[in-house]
């Protein structure tokens, strides 16, 4: 136990205390818990809290887990410590949302169920004859629970971590369809959450959709439209992402990722160096093709195919058809943490052949890749901002948080995709432009976007690599007793987004800015 918990626990009792509210109206806003990390804790309980500054209310926490999820990844899962950092946060209530309860078994919650199985498990799909009657009890055990939670009380908002999978999912859709707002705070950075509230629903069929909507109507009003006065900012971010510095990346974090190479002449050269290395042909263009976290959130936004795994299939099939182009696939760097099975290899064996080579990441620097690949293709990686950002088209087979922000090209077909890429095979062919100059514009807006724009930094919530545990504790104890709250980006950006009902959390007014 980390020496500044105790400590850590009574600055965060008495500074809640004094910075909140009295609620006297019989008003709940929820925070889920359902999380080991303590990072994510503080993240939803702080965001919880500053809505609860805006519109006095109750703090209720749901927690717990369950064998299958504790099995899988959440083996440090301590619902003490749990309930003691959310009682310091000023919690009202705390409920083990995993308590036996009949189920409500459905369509939404049997969709729940094989997301949820496929993740704990590591599988790109399930395999004929797989059980699903434990995990759909289980799914139905919590939409049941999550129900009766929104019908029976007065909440003005759910707070959570994620928008997948059942022990989540189910919780965000059952305030989706009781009309409540519901804020999902990201995993990275400092301060960063998007939100979804009622009456700016568009009837998209699941959340992240309705967030890549609104995202995308967002960045068309208040940050493209001010490009020009953005820009030194954009450039600046633009060179960050380039060595590689913050995240999020689909790279791991390293000198040895930057991409240094700055010249065409360069780019060249160890294009030509890298595609012999591989014993691809290097008189012909490369498409790479960016393999996914397979199981990871299945069904969650608008896809082209019916899995990850599919389109991945289905993308080399085609490729050993097309030699035209050389075909790099690579896997994902941390695919061992979601595939259980082996699919990558399986794919590789029979897919592989001359001018078709399957990788793993880590056996390409970013200066290879990037010289390399002349398109690339995705369905929702972030190589889809990242790549476009410096000249190179990429093809998403499916949406994205930032698809609706116009730096790739987005098939929401099958059939749209496989028009897409046969006429950019045989642009590459010909030598053509890939890219336009507005696209990459929009992906480095897009890049400034994410990493500056939209990440909120307080010392309220320290930024995501401020670890171990007694870093951690130590700062926020530290924060808690010397830092005033008056104009604290927390507040102001929580009230902003609060009030204005905004789709996600930002740094400064972007209205404001823009003038």
């Amino acid at each position: 136990m980390s020496r500044y918990y105790q400590p850590f626990l009574r600055a965060a009792d008495t500074f809640w205390r004094m910075n909140l509210p009295i609620s006297r109206e019989d008003n709940w806003i929820v925070a889920e818990a359902m999380h080991e990390d303590v990072r994510v804790l503080i993240r939803t309980l702080t965001v919880a809290n500053a809505i609860r500054r805006e519109t006095p209310a109750r703090l209720l926490v749901l927690t717990g887990t369950d064998d299958a999820w504790r099995d899988a990844m959440f083996k440090n899962f301590d619902q003490a410590r749990i309930r003691e950092i959310a009682t310091a946060y000023g919690a009202d209530e705390i409920i083990d949302v995993h308590e036996e309860t009949a189920p409500a078994i459905s369509e939404l919650t049997d969709r729940y169920a094989r997301a949820t199985a496929c993740r704990l498990d590591l599988l790109p799909r399930l395999p004929d004859g797989y059980d699903l009657g434990p995990r759909r009890a289980k799914a139905g055990a919590l939409a049941a629970h999550y129900a009766a939670l929104f019908r029976d009380r007065r909440i003005i908002g759910l707070v959570t971590s994620h928008v997948d999978y059942d022990q989540w999912g189910l919780a965000a859709e059952a305030a989706v369809e009781h009309e409540i707002p519901l804020i999902h705070v990201q995993l990275t950075g400092s301060l960063k959450a998007y939100a979804l509230f009622p009456e700016t629903r568009q009837g998209e069929p699941t959340i992240r959709a309705e967030l890549t909507r609104q995202i995308g109507a967002l960045f068309e009003q208040d940050v493209w439209s001010h490009r020009e006065r953005l820009r030194p900012g954009v450039e600046l971010v633009a060179w960050r992402a380039r060595e590689n510095l913050g995240r999020p990346a689909w790279w791991r974090a390293g000198s040895e990722t930057s991409f240094g190479l700055r010249t065409d002449t360069d780019l060249r050269q160890f294009a030509g160096y890298t595609a012999r290395r591989l014993g691809l042909d290097p008189n012909r263009p490369t498409v790479t093709v960016f393999n996914h976290a397979v199981s990871d959130a299945l069904g969650t936004n608008r896809e082209a195919f019916p899995d990850l795994a599919a389109w991945l299939e289905e993308t080399a099939h085609h490729a050993r058809h097309t030699p035209e182009v050389n075909w790099l696939f690579l896997e994902h760097p941390k695919q061992r943490h979601y595939d259980s099975t082996g699919h990558f290899a399986a794919l590789a064996a029979r897919a592989e052949q001359p001018g078709v080579v399957f990788r793993r990441s880590e056996e390409l620097s970013k200066n290879a890749l990037w010289s390399l690949t002349d398109l690339g293709l995705t369905v929702r990686g972030s190589v889809s901002n990242e790549l476009p950002a410096f000249g190179i088209p990429v093809i998403q087979a499916g949406w994205s948080e930032w698809s609706g922000c116009g730096m790739s090209t987005v098939a929401a077909y099958e059939s749209d995709y496989w028009k897409e890429l046969g006429s950019s095979v045989e642009r590459l062919c010909l030598g053509a432009d890939m890219i336009t100059a507005q696209q990459v514009e929009r992906a480095r807006l897009w890049l400034w976007f994410y990493r500056s724009a939209a990440d909120v930094p307080t010392p309220f919530v320290p930024q995501w690599e401020i670890w171990p545990e007694d870093l951690l504790f130590h700062t926020l104890e530290t924060t808690m007793r010397y830092v005033e709250t008056d104009h604290d980006p927390l507040f102001t950006s929580v009230r902003r987004m609060w009030h204005r009902r905004e789709p996600c959390l930002t740094r400064f007014d972007l209205r404001e800015a823009g003038r």
